[in-house]
């Protein structure tokens, strides 16, 4: 009688303690607040969750390090679509050949080319659907770069870098999906 009013209790006080803990994630989280994290070289920004057509959005700056002090020539962004896909885009400066398109060369494979969509007040704008093969193939790369050519003709490459990659793409994964659902928010 003893042992089987400890056991209940101590299954009691576990199940309290596991409701108080998820509890707390969904009171806590505070839907108004927009959040931005950085990971070394990447940042992962997420709109407040009241924000219903919004998306988190991981990014990293392409640097020009042939200069002394290295400035940003572009971006990379990968996001979710309005229609929840999943996309990676790469902003890049003006005066990019526009029928070339620009190249993401990762490893050793060939270089994917990806045509411009767009160019816009922000710079020129090229975009490839984020799959699978994509994220897995970038998830495993140690050499990664973005090329395209000048108005001129030549090429140029900037390496893509990846210091901080995984923790950005893992807290971007799990904040986009806390912040659309509260069924997330449980376990944050």
């Amino acid at each position: 009688m003893k042992t089987e009013r400890l056991i209940v209790g101590g299954v009691a006080l576990l199940v309290g303690l596991l409701l108080g803990w998820m509890v707390r994630g969904v009171s806590t989280y505070n839907v108004h607040s927009a959040a931005v994290a950085s990971y070394e070289d990447w940042r992962v920004a997420c709109p407040a969750a009241e924000t219903k057509e919004g998306a988190c959005e991981l990014s990293t700056d392409i640097m020009d390090r042939t200069q002394p002090q290295p400035t940003p020539i572009a971006r990379a962004t990968i996001t979710t679509d309005k229609d929840g896909k999943k996309i990676m885009g790469f902003i890049l400066p003006y005066g990019v050949a526009l029928e070339a398109g620009m190249g993401l060369r990762i490893g050793k494979d060939p270089v994917k080319v990806i045509q411009y969509r767009t160019c816009n007040t922000v710079g020129c704008i090229a975009q490839t659907p984020f799959d699978d093969a994509l994220a897995s193939s970038l998830k495993s790369a140690d050499d990664v770069a973005v090329m395209f050519a000048g108005l001129d003709g030549k090429p140029v490459t900037y390496p893509l870098s990846f210091k901080g990659y995984p923790k950005s793409y893992s807290s971007w994964k799990s904040d986009d999906a806390r912040r659309k659902s509260w069924f997330w928010r449980l376990f944050s």
